[in-house]
């Protein structure tokens, strides 16, 4: 378990050093030239960045979970992992009907912006779980930046 926590451990920080700025640049820039020619090659410049966000919860969720005492805590994670899954495919879901249809957009735009406008409410919840069960639960961040010292907390 220890060798796996720390390969996981590995792969998220080598994500965020090579991914993390630059599939946030790729993706204004590439929403910003879209707009500017209506270009369609946007989608799968959208799959790829919804895979990257897709990933990156993904290992926050396999970092995460190793410091998890409670069964109700892991729920939450759970739950947080599907909410990152459900945002990076409702991104990508978001550009396709703007070639297709304007009002199927206009539908897609609304229920993606009613999403992330309750974005705040369910991680105001699920915080309130996870201090219920584990208040001492490390943040990802916080794992990142202080990875031995926090893996050899958790052992004691």
């Amino acid at each position: 378990m220890d060798r796996q926590f720390d390969i996981s451990l590995e792969r998220a920080k080598q994500f965020e050093r090579v991914f993390g700025w630059p599939i946030l640049f790729i993706f204004l820039i590439s929403l910003i030239v879209m707009l500017w020619t209506q270009a369609t090659w946007i989608i799968p410049v959208m799959l790829i960045v919804s895979i990257g966000m897709a990933y990156k919860g993904y290992m926050e969720y396999r970092v995460v979970r190793h410091f998890a005492d409670h069964q109700a805590v892991v729920q939450v994670l759970r739950y947080r992992l599907v909410d990152c899954w459900i945002k990076a495919a409702s991104l990508f879901a978001l550009f396709i009907p703007l070639y297709v249809n304007e009002g199927a957009f206009i539908l897609t735009g609304g229920v993606v912006a009613l999403w992330n406008l309750t974005g705040s409410y369910r991680e105001k919840k699920w915080k309130q779980r996870i201090d219920l069960h584990q208040p001492q639960l490390l943040t990802y961040s916080e794992i990142l930046e202080q990875e031995d010292d926090a893996w050899d907390d958790h052992q004691k």
